[in-house]
């Protein structure tokens, strides 16, 4: 179970994106076609992703064993430009640990150990790996993520008006639920506490959506939540 506690400040700094954050929309899209998320509904998606996506984006697939994604992945940026400054900015200890983490006694990809060392070349194998990969993915149906998102930010919005942020947050991630002022996620592996939340908290609204059909029917639309980045 994950738990998070909340003091009186963390609530009053709670936000919603007002934007999708494209980093964090392909690399969901990503992880549901290779895991096959969604069940029957995506499968016939899930193919023309996977072969659609060109060989530039192997070394994404490279970061990801077994659907462990790192956590430096998941960045806020406004932008593709915006989101990778922010990922090139993460300290070379977290990356290092990271890797580490979703590796575990498996060696990782050689290029890979270039990102905690600063290497440029490997920085430059990541980015246009991710960049080919939006491009192939989400870019021909970006308009209509950002009004699915849009969307959702005004449902969520008056969501906190009418309800509180306490209920919205839950909503957010059902199953959960907020219980003197820590918000429980059970299930949510590993088992760890978090207690010490950044100053850049932020509850991001982003839709996980079939990007078949062009994204235009809602009931395929999963809205999920992060509290903050790197949990």
């Amino acid at each position: 179970m994950l738990r998070v506690h909340f003091t009186a400040e963390d609530f009053a700094r709670v936000r919603f994106a007002p934007r999708p954050a494209p980093l964090q929309e392909l690399h969901a899209a990503l992880t549901t076609a290779a895991t096959r998320g969604g069940g029957l509904l995506f499968a016939p998606w899930h193919g023309r992703v996977l072969r659609a996506l060109p060989a530039a984006t192997d070394p994404l697939a490279h970061l990801v064993p077994a659907g462990r994604p790192p956590s430096f992945l998941d960045v806020l940026g406004d932008t593709m430009a915006d989101g990778f400054e922010q990922m090139r900015a993460t300290s070379p200890g977290l990356i290092r640990s990271e890797l580490e983490r979703v590796y575990g006694a498996m060696p990782a990809p050689r290029w890979s150990r270039g990102l905690h060392a600063g290497d440029e070349t490997a920085w430059r194998t990541l980015h246009r790996a991710q960049r080919a990969a939006y491009e192939t993915v989400l870019a021909p149906v970006w308009s209509v993520v950002q009004d699915l998102h849009r969307q959702e930010f005004t449902c969520y919005a008056l969501g906190v008006a009418e309800h509180g942020v306490a209920a919205t947050l839950t909503g957010l991630a059902p199953g959960s639920r907020l219980h003197e002022g820590v918000w429980e996620w059970p299930g949510a592996a590993p088992d760890c506490d978090v207690r010490s939340i950044p100053s850049h908290i932020a509850s991001v609204i982003t839709n996980r959506t079939d990007t078949s059909d062009q994204l235009t029917n809602p009931s395929k639309k999963h809205a999920l939540g992060r509290v903050f980045k790197g949990v």
